[in-house]
């Protein structure tokens, strides 16, 4: 390197230093004259310094009131949306009066939600919903016509029972308040401020009730007394018309100039955007002068000390401010090149290191925050089949994936979705993804240990739980009732629980996970149980089954003579021993139901029959063992398949095809007029099951049943339209319909126009 350069850049280095010592000697000087500027200002302004410290103070007096009584309000306004949202509020607005037993119990059950409500909040008096319809009102504690309540209960002085069902109940759209006003009956009489919402909310065209709440007076002003003894001030509160609605502390009517006693008083007001209301403070001015009296001293005393000792300091403490930042530009150009652009100082210099760093630590907390549960939901379904090794793990490790075992024991409980019908529209991955991680989601959060939910498989949902040593059986069924309760009441999914033992330390943690699953799986061979806990399942299991050689010799015969209700029975009793009273084991159940299938295929190779001839290219019999959700459908699978089996001997032996095809239609004949009657009604009269009753019809007649069965009610319809004049409705329920609208989209869908229109043919 050059001496010129070396030159240079020194010279460089030193301008930097000098600038930045200028810069800091300038500072200190400045704060140094500071006292000497504020002391001048605080004489020449004192006026001004006067009024605005006694406005701030007066301001802060306003906003603490209007911020206590919104606090107090918004209780108000918490009861009014719990009330509004309540869902069975809207098929109370849309009824009737009532007219049975089961309407009066909706009120009533309604009236005991409110009561719930009522204790939330000491600032709110009592409320009331009207029911426009049903002409009905309930409170928290009563149901009562519109007329009855109001006489006995909350009338309004000056008007009458018209009046306030015109003004007041039926008014259009209104969100508001009243002006507060005498409320009760004569024993009773508040004043009261009152609150309105009309029902449902949002409603704005034709409203169907009205939701009002009360306010006592003294409520408001046993918040605002408070505020006002301590600045000896008045406050007072004015609706949206200007109207003063309360006051509290003095006389209302001194807002502003001089007061009763001669004094200055000053007047600040401030509007609520939640309520609509304007509070109004009024503070006499003396109550601020001993307060800017005494910072005046204050002032003058600092100032002072400012000015003798500011002088021997301000060169030492330019120096000493210095070095550190000497040592910090040192310390960044060790580590860090120096910046492409052009800076004006070393504090520039830091500033652009500094930012450089934080920005690129913010980028990154970012981008691991995002990955963290997707790194920790594939830590836990790894640790659960067992391709972690737990030994290696470390506290830092884990809570990098946001993971935390503080407990000394574990275990594992597998949450089956196992009917997401209701919940579940179209069967699609997306939505099955969203009750997954609804479930995980509700698991995670209640109250239980620690927990760290995983999907599993499509309708599976694992969860590891990490909990003390006190934590027993009893706990476990707690939280699995408790999240059964929640994805079934709101997300209308039912579940069932396996549950593992529970184990000391990480390394059984696959083997709880294999434990869960295997307590799941007993759900299928045992009586229905929503939490299957595995010790118990295991000791209760039987390790055999009842199926005698003389048991299958008496099925055999009673199928090859074409006995189906022999045979059925056959079936149900072997059912009833192997899984009416003790649980048995899934591979035993699936060995049963396989030695079952043996036999049919015993059967089916005796009558020279292929099973593919009997029942088609559907999955074949032993997958559908494996893939059976419950023991009632694998037993109703293969019910299923001897009745087919045992027809098809009756069919060979003589053709009662045509009988049965004639009893069934004279049945629906007879009965086309029931609501109730269907593919499975029809089955069950004739004692066979409804996929053999949809094939032997269709088979025979050419026609789907149900086909046939709306064709039937039509021609029905046709003729009570062309003989008689009862309504539309009328003849809809009259051929077995609810109600019309079903009705009116079948007659559509096979005669191409509606009932209306036809009839208004036949007219014509």
């Amino acid at each position: 390197m050059s001496k010129t350069e070396t030159r240079t850049r020194a010279t460089g280095r030193s301008s930097s230093r000098m600038n930045v010592l200028a810069a800091l000697l300038l500072s200190y000087l400045a704060v140094l004259l500071l006292p000497v500027a504020v002391f001048g200002v605080l004489y020449t302004q004192i006026e001004k310094v006067m009024e605005q410290n006694a406005n701030h103070a007066n301001l802060a007096l306003i906003e603490q009131a209007k911020q206590v009584v919104d606090g107090r309000l918004d209780e108000m306004h918490l009861i009014a949306r719990n009330i509004t949202s309540h869902p069975k509020l809207d098929s109370l607005l849309r009824s009737g009066a009532p007219s049975s037993g089961t309407d009066h119990y909706a009120y009533l059950d309604f009236m005991r939600e409110l009561a719930r409500y009522r204790n939330s909040s000491s600032f709110v008096s009592d409320f009331y919903v009207y029911f426009r319809e049903s002409d009905m009102i309930v409170t928290p504690s009563m149901k009562s016509n519109s007329a009855m309540f109001y006489s006995g209960v909350y009338g309004y002085d000056g008007m009458t029972y018209e009046q306030w069902k015109t003004d007041i109940l039926h008014v259009g759209h209104y969100n508001g308040f009243l002006p507060i006003a005498e409320v009760g009956n004569a024993a009773r009489k508040k004043r009261m401020l009152t609150f309105l919402q009309a029902l449902p909310f949002g409603e704005k065209s034709d409203p169907k009730g009205m939701l009002a709440i009360f306010i006592d007076e003294r409520q408001i002003a046993a918040l605002l007394e408070k505020i006002t003894k301590a600045s000896h001030g008045t406050i007072y509160i004015k609706d949206a018309s200007g109207q003063v609605i309360m006051s509290c502390g003095g006389n209302p009517q001194e807002t502003e100039g001089d007061g009763e006693d001669g004094g200055r008083m000053m007047t600040l007001s401030v509007h609520s955007a939640a309520s609509g209301w304007e509070y109004v403070s009024v503070v006499p001015e003396e109550v601020f002068w001993a307060k800017v009296n005494g910072m005046k001293r204050m002032a003058i005393g600092v100032l002072v000390v400012y000015l003798i000792a500011g002088a021997a300091a301000c060169v030492y403490m330019t120096y000493r401010a210095y070095n550190p930042l000497r040592d910090i530009i040192r310390f960044i150009r060790q580590s860090k090149p120096a910046p492409a652009h052009r800076v004006r100082n070393e504090y520039d210099y830091i500033k652009s290191a500094v930012a450089d760093s934080f920005e690129k630590q913010t980028e990154m907390a970012e981008q691991l925050s995002r990955q963290t549960p997707v790194i920790r939901s594939n830590f836990i379904a790894r640790l659960l089949k067992g391709y972690v090794n737990v030994r290696e793990l470390s506290t830092e490790s884990l809570a990098f994936m946001g993971v935390s075992f503080p407990y000394p024991c574990y275990c594992v409980a597998a949450v089956g979705l196992r009917d997401a019908s209701e919940f579940i529209r179209g069967d699609t991955e997306g939505e099955w993804a969203l009750i997954r991680f609804v479930t995980g989601k509700v698991a995670e959060e209640i109250p239980f240990a620690v927990s760290y939910p995983v999907e599993i498989e499509k309708d599976l949902v694992a969860v590891v739980f990490n909990m003390p040593e006190h934590y027993g059986v009893a706990d476990l069924y707690d939280w699995a009732d408790r999240l059964q309760t929640v994805i079934g009441q709101r997300f209308k999914t039912s579940t069932t629980v396996g549950i593992s033992s529970i184990r000391h330390g990480l390394e059984p943690i696959a083997s709880c996970f294999a434990e869960s699953m295997k307590a799941l799986e007993y759900s299928i061979f045992t009586a229905y149980k929503p939490v299957l806990l595995y010790e118990e399942m295991r000791n209760k299991a039987e390790d055999y089954y009842d199926f005698p050689l003389e048991t299958e010799i008496q099925l055999i015969n009673a199928v090859k003579s074409g006995d189906n209700k022999t045979a059925e029975s056959i079936i149900r009793n072997l059912y009833r021993n192997n899984f009416g009273e003790k649980p048995m084991t899934p591979e035993l159940g699936r060995l049963l139901f396989a030695n079952l299938v043996s036999t049919l295929f015993k059967l089916l190779n005796a009558l020279n029959l292929k099973y593919e001839d009997m029942f088609g290219s559907a999955r074949k019999p032993l997958e559908s063992i494996n893939e059976a959700g419950s023991v009632e459908e694998l037993y109703r699978n293969v019910c299923a398949m001897f009745e087919k089996v045992c027809l098809h001997v009756q069919e060979q032996r003589g053709d009662a095809a045509a009988v049965m095809l004639e009893k069934i239609k004279s049945y629906i004949d007879e009965h086309h007029g029931d609501a109730m009657i269907g593919l499975v009604s029809i089955a069950d009269h004739f004692n066979i099951t409804p996929p053999y009753l949809s094939a032997f019809f269709k088979k025979h007649s050419g026609t789907n049943l149900t086909d046939y069965l709306a064709q039937v009610r039509i021609e029905r319809s046709k003729q009570l339209m062309k003989e008689s004049k009862h309504t539309i409705s009328q003849i809809a329920r009259s051929v077995g319909y609810a109600n019309d609208v079903g009705f009116i989209r079948v007659f559509k869908k096979y005669e191409g126009i509606t009932p209306g229109k036809y009839r208004d043919m036949l007219r014509s």
